[in-house]
């Protein structure tokens, strides 16, 4: 798939806010400012179809599915001379999946449900502390950048002009997995630098709205684990694509999509000699803050 096409399929699922803009601008100053006791509800929906190919378990061509959606709330709960005290807590997360066109199977999902990170964002939204000592910490801040957007993004020192780009220091994250039933057990994270470019900027009543594209590539990568029935090489590479849209008055994107898809060959060593498979991931992420 072209990152052209990547792009058109990012563009599905977006919730923009409502409304006609009241006035254009032509740049932006992006700055984290959030009102004490601020609070946000998010929602990310993700959607993962894995087609396989060449596993001893499973039939070429054969796929599989799976929904998941987590419910998070922000909240600023104080301020430090390096920026605001955000806490982010997860509220729920449920998961379904399916092989094929076989009845969809829940389960649920624990490990973060409950949990709470707490961080100190900067006005150019980057963590530069991390006050909670959890080893979930990581995980459960993730839905501060849209649920994807690592750790590192920061915005611009200067303005942005619509029309140009520049580099947040964040990578898109996204981690490809098959279940051991298949035959072959993957479990590999992958990595993209991201990069934004300045769609547009609307001012809507006491609000700006900043519209973003972007679009880059998974840094291949081979990893290697011991599997039960002998040695598993697995080979990645992709692309991703998407849109976002921070408003200033929420401090916060209050709207994306990302349409991330990777490619695997795995290579199985074992008693009876190699042998190759193929995964293919498509993934969509929507996220979004509920009034």
């Amino acid at each position: 798939m072209r990152p052209r096409d990547l792009f058109v399929l990012a563009t599905v699922g977006v919730g923009w806010l409502a409304g006609s803009p009241a006035a254009a601008q032509q740049h932006v100053v992006l700055r984290y400012r959030p009102e004490l006791g601020q609070i946000a509800r998010t929602l990310t929906e993700v959607r993962t179809t894995t087609t396989l190919t060449g596993f001893p378990a499973a039939p070429d061509g054969a796929t599989f599915e799976e929904q998941q959606r987590i419910s998070a709330t922000v909240r600023v709960s104080g301020d430090s001379p390096d920026g605001a005290v955000v806490a982010v807590t997860i509220d729920s997360i449920s998961t379904r999946s399916r092989m094929g066109t076989d009845p969809w199977v829940d389960r649920g999902d624990t490990l973060l449900v409950g949990r709470t990170a707490e961080a100190i964002v900067s006005p150019r939204f980057d963590v530069v502390g991390i006050r909670s000592r959890g080893p979930t910490d990581a995980d459960v801040l993730q839905t501060l950048g849209a649920g994807v957007i690592g750790l590192g993004f920061t915005f611009p020192q200067s303005a942005v002009t619509v029309g140009e780009s520049f580099e947040t220091g964040g990578r898109v994250r996204t981690r490809v997995t098959t279940d051991a039933s298949t035959g072959v057990a993957v479990d590999e994270v992958v990595f993209g630098d991201l990069a934004l470019a300045l769609d547009s900027v609307t001012v809507a009543g006491a609000d700006t709205l900043s519209y973003f594209q972007f679009r880059g590539s998974v840094a291949p990568r081979s990893g290697a684990a011991a599997g039960e029935t002998g040695d598993v090489v697995t080979s990645t590479s992709g692309g991703f694509a998407g849109r976002l849209v921070w408003s200033a008055q929420w401090g916060a994107f209050v709207s994306g999509a990302v349409r991330v898809r990777v490619q695997g060959r795995i290579t199985t060593t074992g008693p009876g000699g190699a042998a190759q498979a193929q995964a293919t991931w498509d993934r969509l992420i929507v996220h979004s803050v509920r009034p």
